[in-house]
Order: C-alpha cells, then structure tokens, then sequence
C-alpha cells in the first residue's frame, strides 16, 4: 500500500528523462540510504531558483530577493529537486536589530526561499539542503544567516533540526489596505494613509531564527525556547462575514484578506444587509 502510494505521488511530479528512481525514493524515506549517496547541492542563477520555487513553493510566484541560490540535485538524473534561496536582509532597521550594524553590510543573510518537491517533504532532504547551504555561505564569508518562519503557519521545525538559534517573535503590526481604481485590494507599505480610503489588518508576527556561523558575532535579541510544532497562531481578518469596515469614512468593504476584488456597500447595497 505504502509503495503504490509513493508511486502515485511520483508519477504526479516526474517528467519522462528527469525522474527519481522510486527505488531511491522508497530507500530515501525509509532512511536507508543517506541524503549524500544520492543527492549533490550546486549554486544556481536566480532564475532557475524562481522557475522552481513558484512551482513547488506555497507563496508561488510571490517576489523574493535573492543573492546567494543553492539547488539539491539528484545525481543520476541531474534533476533539480530542491531550493535555498538567500538574500541580504530587507527591512531598513534589519541588520541593526539583529546584531547592531549597518545595512550596508554583506555578512548575514536572510533565508528567503526553502522548498523541496513535495514527494520529499517529511524527509531530511530539506535539512540536508539547508546544512549545506550554510556551509556554501561560510565559504563567501557569510558570519550568519537568519530566517523569519510565518506563525500563522508553522513553528519553524526545520530551524531547530538544523541547530538555528531561536530568539522570539516580531512585534504585532499592521498594514493598511487600500483599493485602486482598477478594483484591487493594495497594501500601503510606506506613505500616508489619511487621505485615502481602506482598512487597517493585523499582520501576522514571525518566528525569529539565526545560525551564528562566526560565533564572535553576537545576536542583540534575546535567545529563547523553541516554539513546538503546534504552536501555530490563527488570525481573524473579518470574524467570517467576508467584510470589513473602514470606521473613519463609514464604508463597508469586501475583506482585503479573503478577497483581491472590492466591493463596498455603495456598489453592492444588498451585500452587506
């Protein structure tokens, strides 16, 4: 039953003359063979970094910054099988929160991007991609390579399997969504917002992590106990009503977060009755 489960999941994600052997697939999730005897990690352009990551990714073909890409590959067939992608941090108080220096400077990065094809998930393919990556970025003089894990969406597991430090959540903030002319929901990242019509969302908080590969680099946040894999948050955009209310001007909107297309109460009087 096992075996033609794991058929079905590979015949699903392989092309004809780039496909994983399912014999090695099979040995690889049993852990009967190790991630080295089958796997090689090589870096790669942004490119094919993003051709894989909006497939297999769950942000899809949401931008990413990216300077530093390694790919897993599966040795025999050469196939592209996995992705870290790194970047310098973003954010313009970033490098001064983390560790107290400029934001010009090319020492830590940023995990932007992990994934694996889905048929490797649950295995440690990803830990191995991730240990080398670390590896790779020490040999470009990388002192430390943090990552923000999405609390509304895991705990951040796959840091702690490969020994991040862990040092709490981000502040609660929000963000201002705003329609356009066309219909669509945007987000106000920078700018004023009075004079423009929307709504205020909370945004969801992130895990911190770090790997200090040069230990003389010391962390200004404080180290704290990993969160566990349940520990995941839910977060109430519109209580399921699917609207909202932006109370300075009095108008109804259709919610920012379950919908991308606007509606109000002045173009759509029954809809909110």
């Amino acid at each position: 039953m096992i075996v033609s489960f794991l058929a079905g999941v590979m015949q699903k994600y392989q092309k004809s003359n780039e496909q994983m052997k399912d014999i090695d697939v099979q040995q690889f999730i049993a852990r009967e063979v190790r991630a080295n005897s089958i796997f090689s990690i090589r870096q790669i352009d942004k490119k094919v970094a993003y051709d894989f990551i909006r497939q297999y990714h769950y942000l899809k073909d949401a931008k990413f910054f990216s300077k530093f890409s390694y790919g897993l590959y599966y040795t025999e067939t050469n196939q592209l099988v996995g992705v870290a992608a790194t970047t310098n941090p973003q954010g313009n108080v970033a490098m001064k929160g983390w560790f107290g220096l400029e934001n010009s400077d090319q020492t830590v990065m940023e995990l932007s991007r992990l994934c694996v094809l889905p048929v490797l998930n649950g295995t440690n393919a990803t830990s191995y991609l991730l240990g080398n990556t670390i590896r790779c970025l020490k040999r470009e003089g990388v002192k430390a390579l943090i990552t923000l894990a999405d609390d509304s969406r895991h705990a951040g597991s796959i840091y702690q399997v490969c020994n991040f430090k862990y040092y709490g959540l981000t502040d609660k903030k929000s963000d201002f969504f705003y329609y356009t002319k066309n219909g669509e929901w945007k987000v106000n990242f920078r700018g004023e917002t009075k004079d423009k019509q929307g709504v205020w969302m909370n945004r969801t908080q992130k895990h911190r992590y770090a790997y200090i590969i040069d230990k003389r680099l010391k962390c200004l946040y404080t180290e704290q106990p990993c969160p566990k894999k349940t520990e995941t948050q839910q977060y109430d955009c519109c209580g399921g009503t699917g609207k909202v209310l932006d109370k300075r001007f009095n108008v109804w909107y259709s919610c920012p977060k379950c919908s991308s297309i606007i509606t109000t109460k002045n173009t759509l009087e029954n809809y909110f009755e």
